[in-house]
């Protein structure tokens, strides 16, 4: 298993006694925690409640800002079905 992995991840694990240890610390390294991934959740949830188009900003890099956070969400398992992103969309242009 050791021979798979690159540089900064065999740096990582050297040390460990097991392919248990080196499964266990690769996973929270590549994944997070669960308390991490808590967090990021969270700041991803705000970013979307709280998105709107600014001033200078085009429907483009809006939109495109608006993909990332979903795209994130939906890594955490937080997903947001198409109905609800149109009318958030919606309401970030009302916004601007």
């Amino acid at each position: 298993m050791i021979q798979a992995l690159n540089d900064d991840d065999l740096s990582r694990v050297i040390n460990c006694k097991s392919a248990f240890e080196v499964w266990n610390d690769l996973l929270i390294i590549h994944e997070g925690t669960f308390q991490v991934n808590k967090s990021k959740s969270d700041l991803l949830c705000s970013q979307y409640e709280n998105l709107y188009m600014l001033e200078n900003e085009t429907i483009n890099e809006m939109l495109s800002h608006f993909t990332k956070i979903t795209k994130e969400l939906s890594s955490l398992s937080d997903e947001i079905d198409n109905d609800q992103k149109v009318r958030k969309v919606i309401r970030a242009l009302l916004k601007a």
